[in-house]
């Protein structure tokens, strides 16, 4: 599912680009421009947690899962369409995702891990009146999906399992954006960004369980990350 869910989200993003590059063409050529940019992100979480559920009598109530906040090197590629709007594809290296456990869980410790995806496509608008800097909005669409999805050690013992495997569900969400943009020069420019997105999954665990095999147990997760990012981008 993984190779799958990779290929839906290139998908999606490349099923874009042809429209973004239409729009283009009716902006005047001396408008037109791409940017690069690269840099920093720091991704805040305060995840909402239902308890997880399993089979009657298997599961405690008050079981939850919180998650690590995270560092994240964050590249994007940008096409202007005219004086104020352009289109971005923004992704990054998918930073490791810790999950642990929280109520009455908390003892546990970490109960998961996992890498992060959530490239992102949007509309930008910048306002070009300012003097200095350059103000912008943006709003668009994320689809956020996992790989190298690990239940951990500790969670197995926990629930007196062997080994435990986990999934987590991907979710398209929405995708928004202020900051403003310093120019160094024509091509160099600094960014300072905030930006939020909506997030919802569902993690479901299976563990191999003396005397009972298999068992399944779920809990849901949502959240609006807050992401503040540095850049420097490069316009050509």
């Amino acid at each position: 599912m993984q190779g799958k869910e990779l290929i839906a989200a290139i998908t999606a993003i490349g099923a874009a680009l042809p429209i973004a590059f239409s729009l283009s063409s009716t902006a005047h050529a001396d408008d037109l421009e791409n940017s690069i940019k690269v840099g920093y992100a720091k991704v805040k979480f305060s995840i909402k947690s239902g308890d997880l559920t399993g089979p009657p009598g298997t599961t405690p109530p008050g079981l939850g899962i919180g998650v690590r906040d995270l560092d994240v090197f964050a590249m994007s590629y940008e096409r202007r369409l005219s004086r104020n709007w352009a289109v971005q594809f923004q992704a990054g290296i998918p930073p490791a995702l810790t999950a642990f456990g929280t109520g009455k869980a908390r003892t546990v410790g970490t109960v998961a891990t996992a890498r992060i995806w959530f490239p992102t496509v949007m509309a930008l608008y910048t306002f070009t009146d300012f003097p200095v800097i350059r103000p912008y909005v943006g709003i668009g669409a994320t689809y956020t999906f996992f790989t190298n999805q690990k239940s951990s050690s500790a969670y197995t013992a926990a629930v007196q399992g062997l080994s435990s495997s986990i999934d987590l569900k991907s979710s398209w969400g929405p995708y928004a954006r202020i900051g403003f943009e310093y120019p160094i020069n024509k091509s160099w420019g600094i960014n300072m960004e905030y930006s939020t997105f909506r997030m919802k999954t569902v993690a479901t665990v299976v563990t191999q369980t003396p005397g009972f095999g298999a068992i399944s147990r779920r809990v849901g997760l949502k959240d609006s990350p807050r992401i503040f990012g540095l850049t420097v981008g490069y316009r050509f």
